[in-house]
């Protein structure tokens, strides 16, 4: 499947938005790990004997990341290596402004968590910024291609019991919204990893805080008021 879709047209109305589920990413949207990952990395790259790293690709999975630099005799160990960095590294990662009231406000089964984390990263990173156990949790290890792949999005929508394109994806990086928006989603893009102009969004908000959402009018399905951008 060609992931490669064309940007999505940003919406110049900023009124509300219904949906039957809410399905977000974890690093960059529910939890600020940038300056971590990039570390790790770093210190990955320099372990290898690989140098500088460079701009690291946020909300691609490590593997794809690892293929892309490493040699395939040697990706077992480098995928291993960056693993444990990841997983060692308990500093500098906290909940983002809003999200924590945010879900508490939503429904179990109507929230979802889509991350290019392994199963373990994920449950560390949750576990220290007290985000909770959603009920369908989709990890890298739970997918054979990840972003910008819709396969992840689009197995939270199976787990969810919903109609993707009556879903609305809350991503921070490119390859993540590339993915919802070619899993048939309403895309919401945040600011903060990467610019505006970077997320081919059709809304674009510069932070969760502020987000409200109620019950739609007919009693099903979300109905959901996003802040200003």
């Amino acid at each position: 499947m060609d992931t490669s879709t064309s940007p999505a047209p940003r919406a110049a109305a900023a009124g509300p938005l219904d949906a039957d589920a809410l399905l977000f990413d974890l690093d960059g949207t529910l939890i600020d790990s940038t300056r971590a990952t990039e570390i790790c990395w770093q210190e990955w790259s320099r372990q290898l004997g690989l140098g500088d790293h460079g701009e690291h690709p946020h909300g691609v999975p490590a593997r794809d990341v690892v293929a892309a630099r490493v040699e395939p005799e040697r990706r077992a160990e480098a995928l291993a290596l960056i693993e444990r960095l990841e997983v060692a590294q308990t500093e500098g990662i906290v909940v983002k402004d809003g999200v924590a009231a945010l879900l508490a406000s939503l429904p179990p089964e109507r929230w979802a968590i889509v991350t290019s984390c392994t199963a373990e990263l994920a449950a560390v990173r949750m576990q220290l910024t007290g985000i909770p156990a959603p009920a369908v949790l989709v990890t890298a290890d739970s997918v054979s291609r990840g972003k910008p792949d819709p396969q992840g999005y689009l197995a939270a929508a199976a787990g969810l019991g919903v109609d993707p394109a009556r879903t609305i994806v809350f991503e921070d990086a490119p390859a993540g919204v590339a993915a919802g928006n070619a899993a048939g989603a309403r895309t919401v893009g945040i600011t903060g990893t990467y610019d505006a102009g970077a997320l081919a969004a059709p809304r674009i908000v510069a932070t969760l805080a502020g987000t409200r959402v109620t019950a739609a009018p007919d009693g099903t399905g979300l109905q959901v008021v996003l802040p200003s951008a």
